[in-house]
């Protein structure tokens, strides 16, 4: 599950959706069936992505208890426009655990995606600007007062993951993979849900209030590398102007 792993490393990017939106977005969403007999021309020209993406869905296994939570997720990322939030990333390295806490602001409309980063402190004043139509990703740095320009196409899959979590659609989606509820705890009326999600390489908990339904952490327990990443303060379809999210302090620019 690239999309997840590739995001604990978005935020040591200076130095933190679209590689893995790319690849999520690239599944067919719908698939249009043609109950005639095909010809043999047309058996021996087969599409190699579709046979495999039927294969994988045919192998997934999810409960229908987890079913249901995962579609009430869905539905309650679906139609979101624009959304704040803070994320904390920490990510364990052998003996060393790196953590980092951002502010990410972005449009699923426009397809921008903002971090400001608040800790460490060595980092804090920093801020990633990540845009789909550009085709660029801008970071102001305050320690030399200036922004750091690179073209999307250039730059790692690290900045390209940021712009993946702005396609809450697709980020937010778990019914493509094998899904079973691990945990149900109610605390004064409120439910939370931990969810164990089996990918190709990795195995994910991810857990969900359903006050929100909005995931609040997702753990990598079995990956490289394995890491948390934990949202709060999640604020949905506040008044965000493009200009607002991409608006950086006046300094020179410097393109990479």
């Amino acid at each position: 599950m690239k999309r997840y792993s590739s995001l604990f490393p978005i935020v040591f990017v200076v130095l933190f959706a679209f590689s893995s939106l790319g690849s999520a977005a690239s599944l067919p969403g719908t698939i249009q069936l043609d109950l005639s007999q095909p010809s043999l021309n047309e058996e021996k020209e087969k599409d190699p992505v579709l046979e495999k993406y039927n294969e994988v869905m045919q192998e997934i296994k999810i409960s229908d208890e987890a079913t249901e939570v995962v579609e009430k997720i869905k539905n309650a990322v679906s139609g979101i426009q624009t959304i704040t939030m803070d994320v904390e990333v920490t990510e364990m390295r052998g003996q060393r655990i790196e953590r980092v806490f951002v502010h990410l602001l972005a449009s699923v409309e426009d397809v921008i995606a903002r971090v400001e980063f608040l800790e460490p402190s060595a980092m804090r004043g920093q801020i990633l600007v990540a845009e789909q139509e550009k085709m660029e990703v801008r970071i102001y740095q305050p320690i030399n007062n200036q922004i750091a320009v690179r073209g999307l196409e250039d730059a790692s899959k690290e900045v390209l993951s940021t712009l993946s979590i702005a396609d809450l659609n697709t980020f937010f989606d778990f019914s493509q993979y094998s899904v079973d509820v691990l945990e149900v705890v109610e605390v004064e009326g409120v439910t939370t849900y931990q969810l164990e999600v089996v990918t190709e390489d990795e195995l994910l908990h991810v857990s969900v209030k359903d006050d929100t339904w909005f995931p609040h952490e997702i753990t990598v327990v079995e990956g490289e590398p394995p890491g948390s990443l934990v949202i709060s303060n999640v604020v949905i379809d506040p008044e965000l102007s493009a200009e607002e999210l991409t608006s950086l302090p006046r300094a020179k620019e410097v393109r990479m």
